[in-house]
């Protein structure tokens, strides 16, 4: 039985927008967290860590990652170990509806107490929906081995015929 619901593919796919398509269509207001992009005079400087759960103000939009280089950035593993764990943590704990993890990728492959709270949450009897990131690393295959996930593969070509699809698992799912 699919319980939760996630999407990869490619970066600049339209990942987060077909999630965040499904959240508006069913009037989900999430738990969780979402990275968003920081930037300085129009360039990329990395992603803020935004939580969805209740946590202080001063923790919410802190720098997640730091890009270094053209195609480098590392962690900012405190922000993952204390924020991000604590983010899932309240959103076991909540009231919302369900989990949103967007995204999850290798960045946090060295954060070994969010990769717990992000493995606690799909046993605490709300969906979670999320966006995995290309690539392969441990926490995507410890979430794609799970019987009730359900994961779909966004490209350009099937990103609108693939929001159908995906509301129909998102409603067969809240139906439960």
């Amino acid at each position: 039985m699919i319980r939760h619901l996630f999407l990869t593919g490619e970066k600049q796919v339209g990942k987060s927008t077909l999630l965040r398509r499904l959240l508006s269509g069913f009037s989900l207001l999430p738990a969780g967290y979402e990275t968003r992009l920081w930037q300085m005079d129009g360039e990329r400087r990395g992603y803020l860590f935004h939580s969805f759960s209740p946590i202080a103000p001063y923790q919410n939009d802190c720098p997640c990652s730091l890009r270094l280089a053209q195609k480098r950035s590392i962690p900012v593993l405190p922000v993952f170990e204390e924020i991000g764990a604590a983010s899932l943590h309240a959103a076991r704990r909540g009231e919302q509806p369900v989990i949103l993890m967007d995204e999850l990728g290798k960045l946090e492959r060295d954060a070994r107490r969010f990769e717990e709270a992000v493995l606690s949450c799909f046993d605490c009897g709300k969906p979670v929906l999320g966006v995995l990131q290309k690539g392969e690393y441990p926490l995507k295959q410890a979430i794609l081995s799970r019987p009730d996930v359900c994961c779909l593969t966004v490209t350009p070509e099937n990103r609108d015929d693939l929001f159908v699809q995906a509301q129909s698992v998102l409603a067969g799912i809240l139906a439960k």
